[in-house]
């Protein structure tokens, strides 16, 4: 849950309690989690300037290796990782960005319920806007990098003429390294100051929620409307000790300032406000999500374009870690199976018709991410993520092993419509798992060395590979 949706919470439902504890206890709650979120933001501030002095060192690197004659492929290699480093800075800042913003949520909480704390109202303000700043600048930063990648995939010196177009090709990867370094330089600047207004704004946050409020203050009832019912009483006060006034106007004075003071929210209107809040909170939680899961899936497809352009990047997978993976689909699609037995079963004994055995199917751990409109970048189950890999390391075996252990009982259990509705599902899955391979029934980038080189024999006769048996590893 967002800190700042809790913190929400607390203060509707903590108005109508008595007695100093709750206060007390609130305020220290907006303490922790104001010195949580700074602490985070100062974190990955300086996780930010690293990487950055990082890019800027290897888009160094690639001008001195430009100047001395250096291999374009290695020029271009090195300003690759400049862009993956820059990538780094990215992630880095957003995280500051929305630390501050918490840091931000609590100042403004701490500030309403202590008018007096100014200065905490002011940090607020300013994290705020230092909080925006840094998304922004991380959102600029991820845009440099997208355009920068793009120019790495073009054309190298290989394809233009003679060495007037290597030069070129050169100038091309070191200038697309110096801006990925300056727009990372940018960003991690932004969030340095915004991690500094965040540190700045918990100790104010600290201060207030310490600050214990004056009596009229507490009266007010730490609703959103302190400062004018504060006011609405000054002035009574001011009615009452009027000497003009005579004692009949007295009583109508008390009668016509009665219906203007809001009488305090019911605990039942108090949980209302709460549920409203946090279901704000929630949608524009939801909102953030689907940008950062477009954001993410469009950089995952920019790395794989430029790996299938650049083979020779990719990691070798040993046998051992491809037979890991291998194993554990199996075992998480016999577990799957499993659960389907149970809803074959209802089948069998006229308790569900096809249509809770499709639903069943589709609502396996292992499955959903890949039968939802809306593709994850990263899914949530462990078993998604299994699978997904598995079809990376070797897309053929991966399907197989579903084909046979998951989706054909389904499909001997039902009649030919239904199969029909199996089969969308099962060429939805390979469809969004295929997505991550370079070809259809390759590895990504080809074979993998350890596929496509034999496991030496051990002493004793045996394949080295670790690979369990039947799965051709």
């Amino acid at each position: 849950a967002d800190p700042g949706a809790e913190a929400a919470e607390s203060e509707g439902s903590g108005e109508g309690e008595d007695g100093p504890s709750a206060e007390e206890n609130s305020g220290a709650s907006l303490a922790e989690k104001a010195a949580k979120a700074a602490e985070e933001a100062s974190r990955y501030a300086k996780t930010a300037a690293e990487f950055a002095h990082q890019a800027a060192d290897a888009a160094e690197t690639a001008r001195q290796g430009r100047e001395k004659g250096s291999h374009d492929s290695l020029t271009k290699s090195v300003a690759h990782s400049a862009i993956v480093l820059t990538l780094t800075v990215v992630k880095a800042v957003r995280v500051v960005g929305y630390a501050t913003l918490d840091v931000a949520a609590q100042c403004r909480i701490a500030a309403k319920r202590n008018p007096s704390a100014a200065e905490c109202a002011e940090r607020s303000a300013t994290a705020m806007t230092l909080g925006l700043d840094a998304l922004n600048s991380a959102l600029a930063c991820a845009e440099v990098t997208e355009t920068t990648a793009a120019e790495l995939q073009g054309p190298g010196g290989a394809s233009e003429d003679g060495a007037a177009g290597s030069t070129a090709a050169a100038e091309r990867f070191v200038g697309a390294a110096v801006r990925a370094s300056l727009a990372a330089a940018s960003a991690s600047n932004a969030a340095m100051s915004a991690a500094i207004a965040a540190v700045e704004g918990s100790r104010q946050c600290a201060q207030a929620a310490a600050a214990k409020p004056s009596a009229g203050e507490q009266q007010a009832g730490g609703g959103d409307g302190e400062a004018g019912a504060q006011g609405r009483r000054e002035e009574a006060a001011e009615g009452e000790a009027d000497g003009g006034k005579d004692e009949a106007e007295a009583p109508d004075d008390d009668h016509s300032e009665a219906p203007r003071r809001r009488a305090p929210p019911s605990p039942e209107e108090a949980a209302a406000s709460a549920v409203k809040r946090l279901v704000a909170q929630r949608n524009n939680n939801h909102k953030v999500l689907k940008r950062l899961n477009a954001e993410i899936l469009t950089h995952q497809r920019n790395v794989r374009s430029f790996l299938q352009q650049n083979r020779q990047l990719i990691p070798v997978v040993s046998g051992e870690s491809k037979s890991k993976i291998m194993g554990l689909l199996h075992d998480y699609a016999h577990e799957a199976h499993a659960e389907l037995q149970s809803a074959l079963f209802c089948a069998e004994s006229g308790l569900a018709g096809p249509q809770e055995i499709l639903s069943s199917l589709s609502e396996l751990s292992l499955l959903v991410p890949f039968v939802q409109p809306q593709n994850l970048a990263i899914p949530v189950s462990v078993k998604a993520r299994v699978l997904k890999m598995a079809a990376l390391y070797d897309f053929p075996l991966t399907m197989k092993v579903m084909e046979d252990v998951v989706f054909a009982p389904v499909r001997s259990s039902l009649s030919e419509e239904w199969r029909r509705r199996v089969d969308e599902v099962s060429i939805k899955v390979r469809q969004e798992l295929s997505n991550n391979v370079a070809e259809d029934g390759t590895e990504l980038g080809g074979q993998t060395p350890a596929a496509a080189t034999p496991a030496a024999p051990t002493p004793g006769g045996q394949s080295n590979s670790g690979a369990p048996g039947g799965f051709g590893c």
